[in-house]
This record gives structure tokens, sequence and C-alpha cells, in this order.
């Protein structure tokens, strides 16, 4: 118990976002008021047991002093201020102690002395230094004027002797403040170029996993298309062989992209006015599609929002898709995940909502210390919950962890504009996936979008499905698809997700916005080589309706887009 409250004042005001060296200046900074009060406590006691009151007297008002620097101005948010203020204090502490020899030993006050520029350098760096000089300059013109008989007197020879050890003290922080300064930077450089390497790394693997997969895409695709009655013996033999090295090389480039990181498509903000329960329940709905993780979720909410809100949807679907993703790794079997929403900030325009996920968990040190290795830059980014921490630094925000009652919270806040004009579902009555009823159309009749910057990919997904779809558009890009989907009616888009001028993710989030003026909704598939962690939730939470990784079969091609036209 003594050491948890040790512990939280050590950390007070402290937040784990700061930049390490800073967190970890302001603690020493509460570790220096810890000890200055605990020294000032034993000496309260000692004059009260000595009964030299005038000494009780200053220390207890010394001591109320660093209580009220330490509540006022917290180290954490105030590391300066604070550390300065802090030097300030034990320097007039030092001089009364010098000024007034109440029955304190002159040694013991001149040993304090020589650690002060230490602990100061320490403290505040190369500016905390000038407290220490500041300080012997005063006692040196104390000590040559004797103005107070009750102060240390030191005749000459002493004199000298102490203030040379004192200067030589100063000028050793001096040395060491330069020498950790030069060190601290040469690690920062070294931390960055380190990044700089695994950033390079990554970005290798996913492009080679990209141009990997395309490939061995496209010889799949060929080895369907010939693989027929056509063939003898012989030919199929070697068709098999072709078909089973194909296989294995894709598990080798499986293995190969695992020490990855995810590849998040650059972030593009789409702002439109959404309903806040159909985004919940489409979040549900791709947890769901994922393999069930929708039913072990329980979502409560407490915002009293009844109308629609302004922002990007799909944004807060990824977060909330990513983050249940990531925390379900830790969560005890059994035991749902719970988000509750609430409102913290409410004016007549403008909403701050919490989103705060509740994970029953054996693992809640790992979980919380994982979050917090993020803000550092000390976690290799290659999980669901890196994915949204990175998401959410892309709109000035982050993600939070704590740990209380064997409940482990992880937290995120975000800002919307209200929109009255449009009245919000009930979070309890809403049906799953509210969207207009329509025929089925047979795929044979199908009006299809391939949207696919590559000409061969093109070629050979439109040789792959010329037998069962008979009308087959192509675009290069988001931006010529965008165009082509505003001229003509399609049944379902083929979206791919690396492309020049406007990615698949941007291009299917700009289609869900003109949708949202009407009751029209084109089925779209993302067909896509990115196959990292995070890369289908990505690419669901933008609102494609379903995600299939390079390479895959025609068979499983025509299957996922028959079940969607139906």
């Amino acid at each position: 118990m003594l050491l948890d409250y040790l512990h939280k004042l050590l950390s007070y005001k402290v937040d784990e976002q700061m930049e390490q060296s800073l967190a970890v200046r302001a603690k020493r900074i509460n570790f220096f008021y810890m000890i200055l009060v605990f020294s000032l406590l034993l000496s309260i006691v000692y004059a009260a047991i000595a009964a030299q009151y005038l000494l009780l007297l200053v220390n207890a008002v010394s001591m109320g002093l660093a209580l009220l620097l330490f509540f006022l101005v917290p180290a954490g948010q105030k590391t300066k201020q604070s550390s300065m203020l802090v030097l300030i204090l034990t320097a007039l502490i030092f001089l009364n102690a010098y000024l007034f020899n109440e029955g304190v030993s002159s040694l013991l006050v001149l040993a304090f002395y020589l650690l002060f520029p230490l602990g100061a350098v320490s403290l505040s760096g190369r500016q905390g230094i000038l407290v220490p000089i500041g300080l012997g300059i005063i006692t040196i013109a104390l000590n040559s004027l004797k103005l107070f008989e009750a102060s240390i007197q030191l005749d000459l020879f002493n004199a000298l002797v102490f203030y040379f050890a004192y200067t030589l003290v100063i000028l050793v922080a001096i040395y060491l403040e330069r020498t950790n300064s030069k060190l601290m930077n040469n690690l920062q450089e070294s931390r960055k170029q380190a990044e700089m390497t695994i950033v390079n790394k990554d970005d290798f693997i996913s492009k080679l996993s990209h141009k990997l997969r395309t490939s061995l895409s496209n010889i799949a695709l060929i080895n369907n298309l010939v693989h027929d009655e056509r063939l003898n013996s012989e030919q199929k033999e070697l068709m098999e062989t072709l078909k089973a090295s194909t296989n294995l090389l894709i598990e080798d480039v499986n293995k190969i992209v695992q020490i990855a990181s995810p590849g998040i498509v650059d972030y593009q903000k789409s702002i439109t006015s959404f309903d806040l329960t159909s985004v919940l329940e489409k979040s549900l709905n791709i947890l769901k599609s994922g393999g069930g993780t929708g039913d072990e979720v329980s979502i409560t909410r407490d915002d009293n929002l009844n109308h629609y809100i302004i922002g990007d949807p799909s944004l807060l679907r990824s977060l909330i898709v990513n983050i249940i993703h990531g925390v379900n790794d830790y969560r005890v079997t059994g035991n749902p995940v719970k988000l509750k929403i609430r409102s913290l900030k409410e004016t007549p325009s403008q909403v701050r909502l919490e989103f705060a996920f509740h994970v029953d968990t054996d693992e809640s040190g790992s979980l919380v210390e994982y979050i917090r290795s993020l803000y550092h830059g000390n976690a290799h980014p290659g999980s669901n919950l890196a994915n949204a921490y990175i998401l959410l630094h892309e709109i000035d925000s982050t993600i939070l962890a704590e740990r209380l009652n064997g409940v482990t919270t992880i937290r995120f806040l975000q800002d919307f504009t209200k929109d009255p004009t449009k009245a919000s579902s009930q979070w309890d009555t809403l049906e799953l996936e509210k969207r207009p009823v329509k025929r089925g159309t047979a795929l044979k009749d199908a009006k299809i979008l391939l949207v696919e910057d590559n000409v061969i990919n093109q070629k050979i997904v439109i040789l792959s499905l010329s037998k069962a779809v008979s009308q087959i558009d192509v675009a290069l890009n988001g931006k010529q698809a965008l165009e082509m989907f505003g001229l003509k009616q399609y049944d379902l888009i083929l979206m791919d997700i690396m492309m020049p001028v406007m990615d698949g993710i941007t291009a299917t989030k700009k289609i869900r916005e003109i949708e949202s003026t009407g009751d029209s909704h084109v089925p779209i598939i993302a067909v896509t080589a990115n196959a990292l962690a995070g890369d289908r939730e990505n690419c669901l939470a933008g609102g494609a309706d379903e995600y299939i990784a390079k390479p895959f079969t025609t068979e499983l091609l025509i299957r996922k887009m028959k079940n969607l036209l139906a």
C-alpha cells in the first residue's frame, strides 16, 4: 500500500504520453520534492525535541512551501517552472541554514552546499546551474561582510578551500550536463536511424509482399484457366506441380510478411453526417464476419444523442474494430469486451464522446505496458492496437490505457459536430444492417466495375470471369472509378486498394458518401494484395462489403460476388 502511494506521488500529473526523457525528468523532480519534504520533516521533529522553536518554525514554513509548489506547479505539467522553483526553495533553505546556525552542524550544511550543483543540473540541466552559482555568490558576499553573528563564519583559508571546492563541483556539474546532453542527442539520433531502418524494412517487405501476391494471384488464376479437360495426363500433372509450387510459395510469402508492420494506406479524412447507431452496428457486423468476435462484445450508450453527428464514420468504425480485435488477444475467454460510450462535453453545436473498452483479462499488465510503449515508439507497430494508435495520432488524439480493480480499460476521445437536421435511430430498436431491400441480380446479367491499375491483372481477372459475367467495365484508379460510378449504375464493384491518383479505400469511402444521400447501395469487394495485420479491418471499415486477399481462386471470387448480388 505504501509503495503504491509513493509511486502515485512520484508519478503525480506525469502523463505517460509525454516524451520519455521529459517524463523521467518530471519524476526526478517529484522525487527531489519527496526527499526535501522528508528531510524537513526530520528537521522539524529534531527541532521539537531540542526545543529550538525558531528552527521548527522556519522548517515548517519551508515544508509548507514545498508541498504547495508540489501540488500547484506540478512537474508533470510545468516541468521547467517546477524544477527552477524547487531549486530556488532549496537554495533559500541552505542559505537560511548558513545564516542562522540553529544547532545544525556547519560541516553538514557545507556538505549539502557541495552536493547542490550536481542535484541542480540533474533536475534542470544547463539552466539549473544558475541557482547554485547565485547561491555561491550570495554566500561569499555574506561571509565577507559578516553581517549575521549566527551565520557560519569561515576564515580566509577555509573560505578559499571551500569556495574552490564549490567552484570545482560546479564545473564538474557543467561538464556532466554537457556530456549527458551530447549522449542524449547521440541516442536520439541513433534511435531515429534505427526507426528509419525499421520503417524502410517494413516498407520494403510490404511492397515486396504486394508484388509477390499480385504475381502469384495471376499464376493461380491462369492455372485455373488452363486446367480443364483439354489437357492430357502429362500436362495435368505439370499443372498440378505448378499449382502445388505456387501454394508453397504463397505460404512462404505469408511467413515473411508476418514480421512486417501493418500496411495502412495513407489516411484521408472523409467528413460526412452519419448515425452513430448505424456505425456501431456496422462495426459489429465487421467483427462477426471475421469469426464471431462481434458476439463477444456488449455496447452500452450513455451519450443521449438523438440526432446525426458530423465526422468520419469509417475512421470510427476502424478504431472500434481494431481495438476490439487487439484486446481480444488478452481477453478472458467467455467474458465479452464491454464498450461504453458517454458524452464528456456537450455544447449546442459540439459533442465530445468517450469510447471506453473494458476488458476482463489476466494479462492487464502486459496490455497496459504495450499501449504505453506505443507512446514512446518502443513497441514494434505490428498489431491492431498499433493501427488504432496510428489512426488516432493522425487526428491529434491518442489511445489511453489504465487498470482498475482487475478490469483493464482502453479509451479514446473524439469530437463531433451535431447535425440536428437528422434524427438518429434508437440503439435498442435498430435492426442489423438497415439497407433497402432490392431484388437479387444474376451474376450473368450483372454490370460489374473492375477498378485495377495493372493492365495484366485486368486481363487475367476479365478472362477468369468471362464465363460467369457478361458486362465488365474497367477503371484505372479510384478517381476514374468515381467518375464512372456517377455516370452508370453498377451492380457490383471489384476494388483494388493500392492505386495511383486515388487509392481504393478513399474511393470506397467517397462512394458511400454519395450513397448516403439516397437509398442505393452497391456492393464493393476489396480485391487486394494488402494482406498484413489490419488491412482487412481497414477495408471493411472504409465501406467495403467483402475482402479478398491475393492470391485467390476464381471460385472464391465468384462465390462472394453471387452472395452479394443475391
